[in-house]
C-alpha cells in the first residue's frame, strides 16, 4: 500500500516503510495490519456457516446441527475478535476517519466482535428452553450473518477498487 493505511492516509510504519525501516514496534504494527486480510476469511465463514446450520437445525428439528452451530459460533467469535483487533492495526488507531466507508467498516467490525462474543458466551453458558434457544439464536445469528456480509463487502471495497467492486 506504499506507506498509506487503507483510508489512503500516509502513516509511518505502514506499507514499504514498515517493512524496511522504522523501529521494531512500527514494523510489528505494520505486519499486524497486513495480517488482517489473511485472518478475516475464517470468522466470516464460521459465522455465516453457524447461521446456516442453526437454520437447518431448526428447519429439520435436528439439535445436532444446532450443537455444531454453537461450536462454529464460538470459533467465529474468537476469529472476529482477532480480525477486529488486526483491523485497527490496518486502518490506524483513529476514532474517526475522513473516509466514511472506513469509519463504518471500523466500527461495524468492532461492534460485530463484541456482539458475537456476547452471543457465543450466552450460547455456551446459558441453558435456555430448546424453543427459546432456537428462535433467539436464529434471529441473532441471522442479524450477525447479514452484518458480516455487509462488513465483508465494505472491506472488499478497500482491496478491490471501491464500492462498485462487485458490479456485474
Amino acid at each position: 500500500m506504499g506507506g498509506q493505511d487503507i483510508a489512503g492516509d500516509d502513516v509511518a510504519g505502514h506499507g514499504d516503510h514498515g517493512r524496511r525501516g522504522g523501529t521494531f514496534w512500527q514494523r510489528l504494527a505494520s505486519w499486524l495490519g497486513r495480517v488482517h486480510t489473511a485472518v478475516i476469511h475464517f470468522p466470516i465463514a464460521m459465522l455465516i456457516g453457524a447461521f446456516a446450520l442453526e437454520l437447518l437445525g431448526v428447519w429439520r428439528g435436528r439439535p445436532q446441527f444446532r450443537d455444531v452451530s454453537r461450536g462454529m459460533l464460538v470459533v467465529g467469535a474468537l476469529g472476529a475478535v482477532a480480525a477486529a483487533a488486526l483491523g485497527w492495526f490496518a486502518g490506524g488507531f483513529y476514532l474517526t476517519d475522513r473516509n466514511p466507508v472506513l469509519m463504518i467498516h471500523r466500527w461495524l467490525g468492532t461492534t460485530l466482535a463484541v456482539l458475537t462474543s456476547i452471543l457465543a458466551y450466552r450460547a455456551v453458558t446459558r441453558s435456555a428452553a430448546p424453543g427459546e434457544r432456537s428462535i433467539v439464536n436464529l434471529l441473532s445469528l441471522g442479524a450477525i450473518a447479514a452484518a458480516v456480509a455487509v462488513q465483508g463487502y465494505l472491506g472488499g471495497s478497500f482491496m478491490h477498487g471501491g464500492l462498485d467492486h462487485l458490479a456485474f
